[in-house]
């Protein structure tokens, strides 16, 4: 089976095999006067598919392919082997760039992405390609020009969650782009009720078969000398993932706790920062909070996460963010919200504190407990560390669920082969 994975995956490994460039002076100027430099970056990405290609690499009959853009690309093109994987990287800097006419029709005539993408996939010419994501538009808008090949899409999170304008103006050509895919791809994969329930409102006619992330082996670290009380980190930082209720919270902690001290780690546009800032200051917080950017390399955020005494990771959409899996396999205590997913996390032990989304004084109280009782601490750390390493023994019968789903896939493409039940997402037994 020759497997093509399209994602926006990458590392630092993985980019010491492309011949880079800096921006000159001229594009650097314009990326900071449109606020964009949080966007030019260059930091690791989608672990949770690396994770996947490890273990891919260890199944016998697959040649696999990883496809990804990349910014700040000398080529249009990169092609590279390591390990048993053939990768494939392709510019996307103008693309990206060309997001900024608002419009998705016109987007669509001046990107470059897809037909990057068209080049690549005839060279490989795949079985069948596993698209991670309908939401982003240089990685899921060039799978509407590979319709003629076999395709499944893995749900990172659906877009058009309808919760999201709580949190943030929606992206209307992220909103479009998401329902062509859906329109035109049948294959999907989740493992969650309300994104099958979602997708079945955008499109009847889909079919949702069951997919279950595969559990990443992250890297043993020292444990460095603690630094501040509390982190609230992202690779996107935002009000989806709580960083003005930590704020919140914390100055409600600061009245029996002067010396309280909470770190934001992680990508924050120039505005949000400010407008944090302000709600800093107003606060009083100015000696409590600080700020640390995005790491490039996925470990250096782990060291510095450990840094921290406490998690605090109020997300709003994610059923399970990364984030929490991470902070729970490095013994972080974790303060997170109730979600569709997270109460899961407590339903053998305690694990987790849960606050209720969007009650500030619901989130301080869980960050005073932590705060104030080391034996609550040590168990909830203890606890989600032995969940944690439960997880990792579940990856060989999730690996084996998904070889069925790509031949099945592979089988209703090539012979007409119904989808077998038993592969099918049944929202009855969620």
């Amino acid at each position: 089976m020759k497997l093509m994975i399209l994602s926006p995956y990458s590392n630092a490994e993985l980019r010491t095999h492309l011949k880079m460039e800096d921006y000159s002076g001229l594009t650097n100027f314009f990326v900071q006067k449109l606020g964009l430099q949080r966007k030019v970056t260059l930091i690791d990405k989608a672990p949770w598919v690396g994770h996947l290609i490890n273990e891919l690499e260890q199944v016998d009959g697959i040649e696999l392919f990883s496809v990804s853009p990349q910014i700040k690309m000398s080529k249009s093109i990169e092609r590279f082997n390591l390990n048993k994987t053939t990768y494939y990287f392709y510019s996307s800097d103008f693309s990206q760039a060309a997001r900024l006419v608002g419009n998705y029709s016109l987007w669509k005539k001046l990107e470059t992405c897809s037909h990057k993408v068209r080049e690549i996939v005839d060279e490989i010419r795949p079985d069948i390609i596993v698209l991670f994501g309908t939401e982003n538009l240089t990685i899921s808008a060039p799978i509407l020009s590979l319709l003629d090949y076999p395709i499944i899409c893995i749900l990172q999170t659906v877009y058009h969650k309808p919760e999201r304008v709580k949190y943030g103006k929606p992206n209307k050509m992220l909103l479009q782009l998401e329902a062509e895919i859906v329109q035109k791809v049948k294959f999907f994969g989740t493992g969650n009720k309300s994104y099958y329930e979602l997708l079945k409102y955008l499109n009847p006619n889909v079919s949702v078969l069951e997919y279950k992330w595969i559990n990443g082996k992250l890297p043993q670290l020292e444990i460095p000398q603690k630094s501040f009380d509390f982190v609230n980190f992202s690779f996107n930082m935002g009000a989806r993932k709580g960083d003005e209720d930590c704020v919140r919270a914390l100055a409600i902690i600061k009245r029996t706790h002067p010396d309280v001290t909470l770190n934001l780690a992680g990508g924050m546009s120039p505005a949000r920062k400010d407008y944090i800032k302000s709600i800093i200051s107003e606060l009083g917080l100015n000696e409590n909070v600080s700020f640390t950017p995005m790491f490039e390399m996925k470990e250096d955020m782990y060291r510095h996460v450990l840094k921290a005494r406490y998690a605090v990771l109020p997300v709003k959409m994610d059923l399970i963010s990364t984030t929490i899996r991470e902070s729970m396999f490095y013994k972080l205590p974790v303060i997170t919200n109730i979600t569709p997913g997270t109460p899961l996390l407590n339903k053998e032990k305690q694990c987790v504190l849960l606050a209720e989304k969007d009650n500030i004084n619901s989130l301080a109280n869980c960050m005073l407990q932590v705060l104030e009782d080391d034996r609550l601490s040590n168990e909830l750390a203890k606890n989600a560390y032995e969940q944690s390493l439960g997880w990792q023994m579940d990856n060989k019968q999730r690996v084996d669920n998904l070889m069925k789903i790509l031949h099945s896939v592979i089988n209703y493409y090539n012979n007409g082969t119904a989808i077998p039940q038993e592969l099918l997402f049944n929202p009855e037994r969620k």
